[in-house]
C-alpha cells in the first residue's frame, strides 16, 4: 500500500495530468494548428513543434505561413511578392532554395499566418503519426542529457504507478483455492 503521503502525492500527479491534458485537448480543438515534420524551417521551427495558424487580411514579406502548394501544406516564410500576388517562399533551413509550385502560390493558397510555434507540442503527434522518424527527431532535440532525464523521468512514473515496489498480502491462499477445487 502507498503511504498517505505518497496517496496524495500520486493523486496531485493524475489531477495536474487530467488538466494538462484538458487543457492541451480544448487547445488543439479551439485553434487551427499543425506539427511540423520536416526539418525545412529548422533552426527557427524545428520538427516535433506546433505551429499554431491565423488567417490574416492580408501577408508580407518576412512572414512564416502555412499554405497548399501541390497538394499538400507547407510552413515556410514569404520571401517574395510578386506585383501580380504570387508569393515565392523559402523554408529557413539555409540548405533549401526558394519553393516553386506550378500554379504559383497565391493569397488563395495561404492557410493563415504562423502567430505561435512552441517546441516539443509537436512530439506525440509526430511519433504517433511517423514513429521511427519522430523518435529520431526527439533524440536529436533531447541530446544525450535529455534522453538520460526522460529514461529517469519514465523510472520515477514507474515505480510510483507500482506503488513504490510494495505489494500488499494476497487475500487468499492458492493452496485452499487449489483444494476446494479438487
Amino acid at each position: 500500500m502507498l503511504s498517505g503521503r505518497m496517496t496524495r502525492l500520486w493523486k496531485s500527479l493524475v489531477a495536474l495530468l487530467v488538466i494538462l491534458v484538458g487543457v492541451a485537448a480544448w487547445l488543439l480543438a479551439a485553434t487551427n494548428h499543425a506539427y511540423v515534420t520536416t526539418p525545412s524551417m529548422y533552426p527557427t521551427i524545428p520538427p516535433g513543434s506546433m505551429v499554431f495558424i491565423r488567417r490574416e487580411r492580408s501577408y508580407h514579406v518576412g512572414q512564416v505561413i502555412e499554405f497548399r502548394g501541390n497538394g499538400l501544406d507547407f510552413v515556410h516564410r514569404i520571401v517574395k511578392i510578386s506585383p501580380n500576388g504570387d508569393i515565392t517562399t523559402k523554408g529557413d533551413n539555409p540548405q533549401n532554395v526558394p519553393d516553386v509550385f506550378v500554379p504559383s502560390t497565391t493569397t488563395a493558397d495561404v492557410i493563415g499566418a504562423v502567430y505561435a510555434a512552441p517546441r516539443w507540442v509537436g512530439f506525440p503527434e509526430l511519433i504517433a503519426h511517423h514513429p521511427p522518424y519522430g523518435i529520431a527527431w526527439l533524440r536529436a532535440e533531447l541530446g544525450r542529457s535529455g534522453e538520460a532525464a526522460v529514461v529517469v523521468i519514465a523510472g520515477l512514473l514507474t515505480f510510483l504507478a507500482y506503488g513504490g515496489g510494495r505489494r500488499s498480502a494476497p487475500k487468499h491462499r492458492i493452496g485452499a483455492a487449489a483444494r476446494s477445487a479438487a
